[in-house]
């Protein structure tokens, strides 16, 4: 505690020599209390920063490597700095998601043996699943999730983004039986039966949303009961119960549920909404219109809320504020339609260009992945992964030029620094790197 304190004051004071050598002997002493202790995190989160302040990448970047080896190992290696070999050869999968060919089979190849090898913790999994399949490596994330069920067996969480992934592919029998399974789990060790109540209730939640999607309306009701049961405070499920009474004409049922959560959350958007476009279908205009304006007021992008007003001013005769409101509605819907071109159109460019590149069609791809970024100026996926082709092309200044770029518009993402530490093989981008994929992999526990 005592060169914790020296060292942090030396630090805010700019006398960075000072602090390192205070952290250094503060690490020293923390490692007596094990890898684990909160206090070594604080010291080598300290002496990092330190080091990075001063510059010192090499130092600070080998710092790093040691705290994510700490976070992210299984308890029996924990603080082996293979973990952090094993985040390497991940963050390359990722780097290459676009590019699924030769480089692509080997980074995965390289993954596959550094999990074989590497005890990993329950969370790096969870962590590396999630951020697979926001990648669109669904295949490999399902891969991935099988090693992690069998090295956890007994892991609710593990086995709740099991289901998830079922559902997302479109498994929904498989997806309700694993959420079924994971419902009867035990909570972890330490885990506080507050936060044991609201797991369970998001998972018979996520139960009544399968139910639904299979229109096993009673099973989805009976499910959203189960988790507002345990946890009364779940709005989202009093929500989706709502709307499970009102698709079957139960309307009463519906308000009451709405209001329930209204009265918990009044500056919320959705509740009124809901109120108000059930007060629609029962022909009560003037409420309807009502409760849509009040969802407007706190939110007014909630384009159904506009929907419902619209429509009910003009079954209750406002015909000019009506249409006025409709004509609003179509504005937003027109807006939300072209953003979602546009993410659609940098996706196609994306895969387009690195088809390109993996063809050798060099000029062609670089041509397109230009012009799709003149285009969408604001899309960093794209200037990535023109970043990686010109690597992948072996034209590595273009490429750091291209990478360098993207930072300058504000990029703060890990796999910038892991394409330019690649690239330019500095231990700047190296140690940013590491900082930067911790700290995204935590986001994703989140």
């Amino acid at each position: 505690m005592t060169d914790n304190a020296a060292a942090s004051e030396a630090l805010e004071k700019g006398r960075y020599a000072e602090a390192i050598k205070s952290f250094s002997r503060a690490v020293q002493l923390a490692e007596k209390f094990g890898a684990d202790d909160e206090r070594l995190g604080e010291s080598l989160n300290g002496l990092a920063e330190a080091y990075r302040r001063l510059e010192d990448y090499a130092n600070a970047g080998a710092v790093y490597r040691r705290i994510l080896a700490i976070r992210w190992s299984a308890a029996s290696n924990k603080g082996d700095l293979a973990v952090t070999e094993l985040v390497d050869r991940f963050a390359d999968v990722l780097r290459l998601a676009y590019f699924k060919r030769s480089e692509f089979i080997d980074a995965f190849k390289k993954y596959q043996e550094a999990l074989d090898k590497t005890a990993a913790g329950e969370p790096l999994y969870v962590a590396m699943t999630g951020m697979l399949v926001k990648a669109d490596l669904t295949a490999e994330a399902a891969e991935v999730m099988q090693r992690a069920v069998r090295a956890f067996p007994s892991s609710r969480r593990l086995r709740y983004k099991e289901a998830e992934m079922h559902r997302d592919s479109g498994r929904m029998r498989q997806a309700l039986a694993t959420f079924n399974e994971a419902s009867q789990m035990k909570p972890p060790p330490g885990m506080t039966p507050e936060r044991d109540r609201l797991q369970l209730s998001f998972i018979h939640q996520r139960i009544g949303g399968i139910n639904t999607d299979l229109v096993d309306f009673d099973a989805a009701i009976a499910a959203y009961k189960k988790a507002v049961q345990i946890s009364p405070d779940n709005a989202d499920a009093r929500i989706a119960l709502g709307d499970l009474y009102a698709r079957r004409a139960r309307y009463s049922e519906a308000l009451a549920d709405y209001a329930n959560v209204l009265a918990a959350h009044p500056d919320s958007a959705l509740p009124y909404y809901r109120i108000a476009d059930a007060n629609l279908q029962m022909g009560n205009f003037s409420e309807a219109a009502a409760a849509a304006a009040k969802a407007l007021h706190i939110d007014p992008q909630l384009r159904k809320a506009r929907y419902v007003n619209g429509v009910a001013l003009l079954r209750m005769g406002r015909t000019e504020q009506g249409q006025k409101e409709l004509e609003e509605y179509r504005k937003q819907e027109a807006d939300a339609q072209a953003e979602m071109n546009d993410q659609r159109d940098v996706l196609v460019s994306n895969r387009g260009a690195a088809a390109l590149v993996l063809a050798r069609n060099a000029e062609e791809a670089l041509a397109l992945f230009r012009q799709s970024i003149a285009a969408h100026p604001n899309a960093a996926v794209l200037r990535l992964n023109l970043g990686v082709a010109l690597d992948m092309l072996g034209r590595p200044r273009e490429a750091v030029a291209a990478l360098q770029s993207l930072l300058d518009t504000g990029s703060d993402n890990f796999l910038v620094y892991k394409s330019l530490a690649r690239v330019s093989e500095s231990p700047k981008y190296e140690a940013l790197y590491i900082r930067k994929i911790d700290e995204a992999l935590e986001e994703e526990l989140q």
